[in-house]
């Protein structure tokens, strides 16, 4: 039997003079591992014809952000937190609490990496940047269970000067510094991204990830730079996510973070800043303009939005257009919970137009793209994030016969403003199938379920253990409804 398989569709996001392109009745040729042809369907093939009568067939989608785990902290802060972090989510779970317990201890490694990543497949998801498994942890764990399923990754521990910690009795939010400043954690990271880097036929590769601008010194920060360049790795970290970040940064370095990265070297072309909310100026730091998005998009570094897991916090990018005017790079991330990226287009278009009341800003075209071809240049490939002949096979097809999309002036538009996860029907990844009618291949979703709210369960009901008050989960994070 031939390699090749033939995708033929009633719509194709082509790529033709630098631009994605509208294909009516498209037809897509995968030979092995590569794009053989793309464009309108011919009369004869040499191949298996997969056809899809309603279907819409792009490129697969990059997340550029991504933690890859079933998110037990964040799925706990639903409508709940602690009001002196400022609406940060994370915060509330992610320190070391009683006794240096960790919150997610009781948690299993293995399925809730499966679960996150099979949830990223499932949305579209054929790349992802997974942000140093939350400083180093189970980043071997990411490894081997992104080349079983198939997922194009960049994983590498993740390395910091400081470690978030409750204090003792008051709860606090505290640093605790540690004595090598990071040295041990950053020569690991050094080591374990020579050794990721082209893993499982080049699908996972390294990058470097001071997995926090607020919990990195300035050494720290300096070095990463130097041996970026040197080792010809990008690089990614969170930055700007926080106001608690932000006020801290400027009582210690009188700097706001992003201008603590321009001065360290980090706002370069090879660097995906995550999130970058809080410049100097936003409207909820109280702080002057200092030129904070200007030096970004002087340095040539991209931005990863990751617009819904911030506004389940009540928090905005400040905005989509206003980044995009100034000649910054916007991708996508999924970050934690859920790991949709038709979710987060949809989110990013609304947000953008909203910030602006502007009913222009943030349109459907420039939201793909952020999914798709700008998150390929973030990381720096001309192989990935758009259907060309000579690129990467990694595609999905998204069923636009679903009732719910009704009446369909452009496919595109109804993509992202009605889209979900729900609707991808088919992901293929370096040629290779991972998603075939809605369902994972070679994994049992159902049984993955069954293991991973078994996980919950534990994490949860073990939550007074780790809470430096000893409460109940009930009580830290109420249901919406009492029983009956």
């Amino acid at each position: 039997m031939s390699e090749k398989i033939i995708y033929r569709a009633r719509w194709v996001l082509g790529f033709k003079q630098g631009e994605h392109r509208l294909i009516h009745d498209g037809e897509v040729e995968v030979d092995g591992n590569t794009i053989g042809y793309v464009g309108p369907q011919r009369a004869h093939t040499d191949g298996e014809v997969r056809s899809y009568a309603d279907g819409f067939l792009l490129p697969g989608f990059i997340s550029s952000h991504a933690h890859l785990c079933n998110h037990l902290g964040d799925r706990m802060m639903a409508d709940n937190g602690r009001l002196d972090l400022f609406n940060c989510g994370f915060l509330n779970y992610l320190p070391a609490g009683r006794e240096g317990r960790g919150f997610l201890d009781p948690d299993d490694p293995l399925v809730s990496v499966r679960f996150g990543i099979g949830e990223l497949l499932k949305s579209g998801v054929t790349t992802v940047v997974e942000l140093g498994g939350e400083v180093g942890g189970n980043t071997d764990v990411m490894v081997d269970i992104a080349g079983d399923m198939g997922i194009r990754a960049y994983i590498t521990p993740g390395y910091a000067s400081a470690h978030y910690a409750f204090e003792k009795g008051t709860g606090r939010l505290t640093y605790d510094w540690l004595p090598d400043d990071g040295e041990a954690q950053f020569e690991y990271a050094l080591e374990a991204a020579a050794k990721y880097n082209g893993a499982h036929n080049d699908r996972v590769r390294g990058i470097l990830v001071p997995v926090e601008t607020v919990l990195s010194s300035r050494r720290l920060l300096e070095r990463t730079a130097e041996e970026s360049r040197r080792l010809k790795l990008p690089v990614t970290l969170h930055v700007a996510e926080t106001i608690w970040e932000f006020h801290e940064m400027v009582r210690r370095e009188k700097l706001s973070p992003l201008g603590m990265l321009h001065e360290c070297g980090l706002l370069q072309p090879n660097v995906i800043l995550g999130h970058s909310l809080f410049y100097a100026g936003h409207s909820l730091t109280g702080f002057p303009r200092t030129g904070d998005l200007e030096k970004i998009a002087a340095g040539g570094a991209h931005v990863s939005h990751s617009p819904f897991v911030f506004a389940r916090r009540g928090i905005q990018l400040e905005g989509f257009q206003r980044y995009e005017e100034l000649g910054i790079n916007i991708t996508l991330g999924t970050d934690s919970y859920p790991q949709d990226m038709l979710n987060e287009m949809r989110f990013a278009s609304i947000l953008g137009k909203l910030n602006e009341h502007d009913f222009r800003a943030a349109p459907a075209r420039a939201v793909l793209n952020a999914a798709t071809i700008n998150g390929a240049k973030a990381l720096g490939r001309d192989d990935i994030g758009c259907l060309e002949t000579g690129r990467k096979a990694d595609l999905v097809v998204v069923d636009m016969g679903r009732f719910g999309f009704g009446p369909m002036l452009d496919p595109v538009k109804s993509l992202v403003h009605i889209g979900s996860a729900a609707d991808v029907r088919h992901v293929m990844v370096d040629g290779i199938v991972r998603v075939d009618e809605g369902r994972l291949t070679g994994l049992d979703e159902r049984e993955l379920l069954r293991q991973v709210r078994a996980c919950g369960d534990r994490v949860y009901g073990s939550f007074a253990d780790y809470d430096f008050a000893g409460r109940p989960i009930a009580e830290f994070a109420p249901p919406a409804f009492g029983d009956w």
